[in-house]
């Protein structure tokens, strides 16, 4: 099963003769920048919020976080193509075939919502199409909980020479999302310039470089991303 990705152009046309001279409707997803499909559950469901006061037309499509050999997702959207009215909202579907996903880690995908420009009155005018990219994680039944697999993540030193080289080694089955990483003195001093995203996936290691940063650190300090999207701070003391 496989996302539609295109757009009747004759769909399109009857759209836009029913949008008023606004060009971009305010699009929300309840708040969620990020969703957990749970393989206890047969699909997952989504809600795309218009907050204009006019109807707004948005197409979503599915595709994989990460590169992969296979082109084919083994998953499908109920409603690729919405028309979501003014102040209202639409709800989709995300359904997997139950095959082709590992069942013993997480699998990482990109959920990307697009809207759909009105049709412009004027001629000659550029027009710039708006996409909101959402991760989506499958979960299968797993044995450790992700607070475990936050619990053990491990730095190490990969080079001792500046910039300071780390290595995250993610033992665990889960994607781990830091944010601000960043390292500390022994006086508890900021050193370098911190590393606003990084995502580590499963049973993998990571190489980082923080810039700028020259005297020897004794601590590094971060922010998880947890599943609902809320970023909790935690501090990791480095080998000398």
């Amino acid at each position: 099963m496989r996302p539609t990705k295109t757009i009747s152009s004759r769909f399109v046309a009857a759209f836009f003769a029913l949008l008023s001279n606004s060009a971009w409707a305010d699009i929300n997803f309840d708040g969620y920048t990020r969703f957990i499909f749970e393989s206890s559950h047969k699909q997952l469901t989504f809600n795309v919020v218009n907050e204009a006061n006019e109807a707004a037309l948005v197409q979503v499509t599915l595709d994989w976080g990460e590169n992969r050999n296979s082109a084919y997702v083994p998953m499908a959207l109920s409603r690729p193509l919405l028309v979501i009215p003014a102040n209202g909202k639409a709800s989709v579907d995300i359904l997997y075939e139950g095959t082709g996903l590992p069942d013993n880690q997480e699998s990482f995908f990109l959920l990307s919502v697009l809207e759909v420009p009105k049709k412009p009155t004027e001629e000659n005018v550029a027009q710039i199409t708006l996409q909101h990219n959402l991760k989506l994680f499958y979960r299968p039944h797993l044995s450790e909980s992700r607070e475990e697999a936050v619990e053990k993540l491990r730095w190490t030193r990969a080079n001792r020479d500046a910039p300071v080289q780390l290595q995250a080694n993610n033992d665990s089955p889960y994607y781990l999302t830091l944010t601000e990483i960043g390292l500390l003195g022994a006086q508890g001093q900021h050193c370098g310039t911190p590393v606003n995203h990084l995502m580590v996936a499963p049973f993998s290691t990571f190489d980082l470089a923080i810039p700028d940063c020259v005297e020897p650190p004794s601590q590094l300090s971060y922010q998880v991303i947890s599943d609902g999207g809320v970023a909790h701070p935690r501090k990791y003391d480095l080998p000398p």
